[in-house]
């Protein structure tokens, strides 16, 4: 869960983790930034392979520990 931190994470991203550990659904964050929800899934998705999680919950763990959110 304390994997290095070189994964160049976006604004976008930022604001997209903080929405998801406050725990909006997919349709809500997708709103909020002006994504189609197709677009936010995959970004979701290459954010917890790039953070090595295999849940929300996980991801929004890792990302607090490495100060991301």
């Amino acid at each position: 869960m304390d994997a290095p931190a070189d994964y160049p994470l976006t604004e976008e991203d930022r604001q997209m983790l903080t929405l998801l550990v406050s725990g909006l659904k997919d349709e809500a964050i997708a709103r909020q930034l002006g994504w189609s929800v197709r677009m936010m899934r995959r970004r979701i998705s290459r954010l917890h392979e790039e953070l090595g999680a295999a849940n929300r919950f996980q991801a929004g763990v890792i990302a607090a520990r490495r100060g991301w959110i």
